[in-house]
């Protein structure tokens, strides 16, 4: 099994050790080939300088119809990805179509309601705006068993945006502090 494989490589190889020779024909062609030349023609054998390493830039382009053809077609290939990704991104930036605010949804909030309360009832909102710790409320921190000083602890304040619609040409903006429902505002847009 081995000499066979031996063999098939050598047999396989044996054209890139050949020999190349030069000659030139009666018409004054001149010929390279790695077979013998004629007889009676004046041929020289051609040294070749094959160096271990990577492919010149000359020898990786092609001009053959079929590689320019393969070329063609990565180079469509890659241009299409491209395309769908930036489609993608396009897509991922553009905000969704407004929903609005249900005039039934909006009699249902009250002042206090607790902000998961809320979003059961509205569904989740057209735009979310994080204030951050913006109010601050007076309270008091223990400092010793007996001793109680003033402390001010910040209240996260949020709003939430339901914006104008066709069928609800309201804009409704619903401000939460500190997790309750503190203001609700309707505005008629159209």
């Amino acid at each position: 099994m081995r000499a066979w494989a031996a063999l098939l490589v050598a047999v396989i190889a044996a054209p890139a050790f050949a020999q190349v020779y030069r000659w030139v024909d009666a018409k004054g062609t001149v010929h390279y080939t790695n077979v013998a030349p004629p007889e009676g023609v004046k041929a020289r054998v051609v040294e070749i300088d094959a160096q271990p390493g990577a492919a010149s830039q000359d020898s990786r382009d092609c001009y053959t119809i079929r590689c320019q053809g393969e070329r063609l077609e990565e180079r469509l290939a890659r241009r299409e990805a491209l395309e769908a990704r930036q489609a993608a991104e396009r897509a991922a930036a553009t905000p969704p179509p407004p929903k609005g605010l249900d005039f039934r949804k909006y009699v249902s909030l009250q002042r206090g309601m607790g902000e998961a309360e809320m979003l059961g009832v509205t569904g989740p909102a057209d735009m979310v705006v994080d204030q951050g710790i913006a109010i601050a409320a007076p309270s008091t921190v223990p400092v010793d068993r007996h001793t109680l000083a003033p402390a001010r602890a910040g209240l996260r304040m949020k709003n939430y945006v339901w914006l104008p619609t066709p069928a609800d040409p309201f804009t409704t903006t619903v401000t939460v502090v500190g997790g309750r429902i503190s203001e609700i505002e309707r505005e008629r847009k159209f």
